[in-house]
């Protein structure tokens, strides 16, 4: 059965400050504080010098390692699962068994539903998007019948277990601008969301050529201010997740009729350290036991070697 959770009053999405909300989940009363994320300029804010001590990225090396892509589940290594970074609710066509925290309702607000949990920061993030539509495709089949997950998710829950309040952000103002827009298809969404000591990461990604090119970036908050740190270029990061490892960020950038990219930024910054060309588009990250950084590319698995 999904869990409810019923706010007492609509979502903020204009307002420029944040506002304290009362709701239920199973018999107890909670609170989250929801707040827009205001971002001025989309063509990238990065801040050109980093706080004192932070300005040291680590540096990829490529190794000669390659392995075909068996599936989409392992990374390179059997250790190596997404099960170790991501948390999908099983909701349909998803037949992965994360664990999704009790605090984390299904569905928000009568309208907003799971999409995600992510593990891969200091504690779950959880993020919300539209309800799926119940209208049957040309096939038959309802994007319900497919999965329940939300769509084009653009919310965001920090599920920060010291916090008795938490924190919400609505992205809507960044994800979905008033041009080129046509469909719900159309629209850029939460591709995946880290805190990291107290800054929320999260990539924004959509279709290729919408925004003007103002699209696939990462966004960094400080959770304890609501203000908007940085913001990287454009086509940066549209990989399904990145990683933060000790003051960088490693994303990945490609597709279809693209070229394909590994890139490296300062977390602290947003500025980009490294630009490595890889032979297809990068998907997945993941470190492992022994060192190296493994990237599952469109057909293939590639290392890293991870210079500190």
């Amino acid at each position: 059965m999904m869990k409810r959770l019923v706010l007492s009053t609509a979502l903020l999405t204009a307002a420029g400050f944040a506002q304290a909300q009362n709701y239920t989940l199973n018999g107890v009363e909670h609170q989250s504080v929801i707040a827009p994320v205001n971002v001025s300029n989309f063509n990238g804010q990065t801040l050109k010098v980093a706080p004192a001590g932070k300005g040291k990225t680590i540096t990829l090396m490529k190794t000669p390692f390659s392995k075909p892509l068996d599936n989409y589940t392992t990374l390179a290594l059997p250790e190596l699962k997404l099960g170790n970074i991501i948390g999908h609710p099983t909701l349909g066509w998803d037949d992965t068994d994360y664990s999704i925290p009790d605090i984390v309702p299904e569905i928000y607000s009568d309208e907003w539903v799971l999409n995600d949990v992510f593990y891969d920061g200091d504690y779950p993030v959880a993020t919300y998007g539209r309800a799926p539509k119940t209208e049957p495709l040309p096939w038959g089949q309802s994007e319900k019948d497919i999965s329940r997950r939300g769509r084009d998710p653009h919310l965001i829950m920090l599920v920060d277990p010291t916090k008795d309040v938490k924190k919400v952000y609505n992205t809507a103002n960044m994800t979905f601008p008033p041009k080129n827009r046509a469909s719900d298809i159309d629209r850029q969404s939460v591709n995946w969301a880290v805190v990291k000591d107290g800054i929320l990461y999260f990539s924004i990604c959509g279709l290729e050529g919408f925004d003007q090119g103002q699209n696939a970036y990462i966004v960094a908050i400080d959770t304890a201010t609501d203000k908007t740190l940085w913001v990287s270029k454009p086509k940066t990061c549209n990989s399904d997740n990145f990683m933060v490892i000790d003051n960088s960020i490693v994303c990945g950038y490609g597709g279809t009729d693209v070229t394909d990219y590994v890139n490296v930024l300062n977390r602290f910054t947003g500025v980009q350290k490294q630009h490595i060309w890889v032979p297809k588009a990068p998907n997945w990250f993941a470190l492992s036991n022994d060192g190296k950084l493994y990237v599952a590319l469109y057909d293939r698995h590639i290392a890293f070697k991870v210079l500190r």
